[in-house]
């Protein structure tokens, strides 16, 4: 204290800390308190910490096979769902990107897998076989390989397959996304478990896609007076690629985001859905954004550049993209395509969405 000032004139800093550092930074953690200096210094990008991956279809569904010889589905002493989990190897306990998950489903004929609803967004990407349903609120709604089938959050929701040949599908989830902000429902239809009976399927349930639900990934809009989706059939999918390509002359390569109709924005709140077609010997141009994507090869061979790291693909392969990893997508022989599924809208609507045309890094293959 300064010689001839009051006590009243000393400010707080002024203060004399008793003993070292070190006990301050213990008595300021005894109060379940942390001192923000002393944290590092605050990185000026995302640390990307998770990394990208490929999982190889062929093995996946060998082991998935096994797995339905070992587990039945539904009934009594059956699992709920035949459910491989594409787990990202970057981090202990990761699922396939901080925000959403991957996996690959599996029902054999007259099979049944009872109804249930959660929190959780969910979407379906056919991959092989025919004739099944999934029984959404009660209505049925197709399932033929290349179509993206929607299931909101909180919406009932199970499958039957009555097909002749076994049906895989991936299932791509906002799990990691609405379990980090703990808001994770789940509920039974009923006890024992079951079916949620089918009920005359409305017009929403039995209608696909038009091409006006499949914009070019610049060109959102605003619409109204229709009903939403449940489910994007791969034939208009290919029509407004078709289009695409006698209208556009590019590089080669084409992207598609389905919408919700209402609205001209994304199918649902917390994830994006989308299909890139890249002609035989093309290449995506480097960018990179916040997003994380998850990618499913629906047809052809080809490669992707992430963060200057090569990997291979085929047909039916699944990889990830994380956040703020530089990408190019080539294909290999003839044209490649690809489902792509994505947190974006989330982001956008957090305004935490950002992106990079031209990234610094290679691109080359």
């Amino acid at each position: 204290m300064v010689a001839g000032q009051k006590l009243s004139d000393r400010s707080p800093l002024d203060t004399e800390v008793p003993g070292d550092e070190s006990d301050f930074l213990a008595r300021i953690q005894a109060q379940s308190l942390r001192p923000l200096w002393a944290r590092p210094e605050q990185p000026t990008a995302p640390l990307a910490l998770v990394r990208p991956w490929v999982w190889h279809y062929a093995p996946a569904r060998a082991l998935l096979l096994e797995a339905a010889e070992r587990l039945d589905l539904g009934g009594k002493g059956g699992v709920d769902r035949r459910v491989l989990t594409m787990a990202n190897p970057s981090l202990p306990d990761l699922p396939t990107t901080r925000t959403l998950s991957g996996a690959l489903q599996l029902v054999h004929p007259g099979e049944t897998a009872p109804s249930h609803r959660h929190s959780l967004a969910a979407l379906r990407f056919i991959i092989e076989g025919e004739g099944g349903r999934t029984v959404v609120d009660g209505e049925p709604v197709p399932m033929e390989p290349g179509d993206v089938v929607l299931t909101p959050g909180w919406s009932w929701h199970g499958h039957v397959h009555e097909g002749p040949e076994t049906m895989v599908w991936l299932d791509v989830l906002d799990g990691p996304l609405v379990r980090a902000i703990d808001v994770a429902f789940h509920e039974e239809y009923s006890s024992p478990k079951s079916l949620q009976p089918v009920v005359e399927p409305s017009a929403v349930a039995l209608a696909t896609a038009s091409t006006t639900d499949l914009l070019p990934t610049s060109s959102y809009g605003e619409t109204a007076g229709r009903p939403p989706l449940r489910r994007f059939g791969i034939d208009a999918t290919l029509a407004v690629f078709e289009t695409l390509k006698k209208r556009e002359r590019g590089d080669g390569t084409y992207s598609l985001r389905f919408t919700d109709p209402r609205s001209g924005g994304s199918v649902m709140p917390t994830i994006g859905a989308g299909m890139q077609l890249i002609e035989g010997g093309a290449q995506s141009p480097l960018r990179r954004d916040t997003a994380n994507r998850i990618y499913h090869v629906a047809r052809g061979t080809g490669f992707s550049i992430i963060d200057g790291e090569r990997f291979d693909w085929g047909p039916h392969d699944t990889f990830c993209v994380p956040t703020w990893c530089a990408a190019t997508h080539g294909a290999q022989g003839g044209e490649a395509l690809l489902f792509v599924a994505d947190d974006e809208p989330a982001q956008r609507a957090l305004s935490l969405y950002r992106d990079e045309a031209e990234p610094p890094g290679r691109s080359e293959s």
